[in-house]
């Protein structure tokens, strides 16, 4: 099998949520990182993408053990946690936080996945990303205008505690700005002991730190 067709094949069993499938065109040399043209070609996705988006949780733990990519973006700046929180996929959201994605990774707009769950107002995912450690303040996080009310005043009463939370998701540990350890090299992710930033870069987020602002 040619490596295109490799690629091709890869996408239709993420699509029909073929775990097998998915194996066997790896085996047979798809890119696990291939870049598909969609929308007559105006943006392009991931197989990880593709599988976040449509919530398939086995597919995703697939994907990620088989070492996609967490911050690859789509031709449109989207990571893979920006489609599962923009469609309130919450296992998704967990599972990609879990191998390192970084929970305010930002757009092309400058927006975090926690903006997209307010946009679409998924009440449920948005409470889970806070609790994974997601930036309330969404001031400089892009199109606040947009947030659903009921989102936005869970978020506004999360800003209102002036409290972070740690962004290691084994912790969570919540604290002030002042008293969590910024991440010196993505300046987003907020730790509350070397060891759990240790800990959190062992599962992968040292591989998309760097790869978490848009320009």
């Amino acid at each position: 099998m040619a490596v295109t067709d490799a690629n091709i094949y890869l996408f239709d069993a993420v699509s029909n949520g073929s775990l097998r499938g998915v194996e066997a065109a790896l085996k047979a040399g798809a890119d696990i990182d291939y870049d598909l043209p969609y929308g007559n070609n105006s943006n392009t996705m991931t197989a990880l993408v593709l599988a976040s988006f449509n919530g398939d949780v086995d597919m995703v733990d697939l994907l990620l053990r088989q070492g996609a990519s967490v911050s690859k973006r789509t031709r449109k700046s989207q990571a893979p946690l920006h489609a599962a929180a923009a469609e309130g996929r919450r296992e998704v959201v967990k599972l990609l936080v879990q191998y390192g994605a970084t929970v305010d990774i930002r757009d092309n707009y400058q927006k975090t996945p926690l903006v997209h769950a307010c946009v679409f107002n998924h009440v449920s995912t948005v409470r889970l990303l806070l609790k994974l450690g997601a930036n309330p303040d969404l001031r400089e996080a892009g199109s606040l205008h947009e947030c659903k009310k009921d989102s936005l005043k869970i978020v506004e009463e999360a800003r209102k505690t002036k409290l972070l939370r740690c962004c290691n998701p084994e912790c969570g540990k919540p604290g002030y700005r002042k008293t969590l350890k910024l991440c010196g090299r993505c300046k987003l992710t907020r730790y509350c002991s070397r060891d759990c930033q240790i800990q959190h870069w062992s599962v992968g987020h040292k591989k998309c730190c760097g790869h978490d602002m848009y320009f």
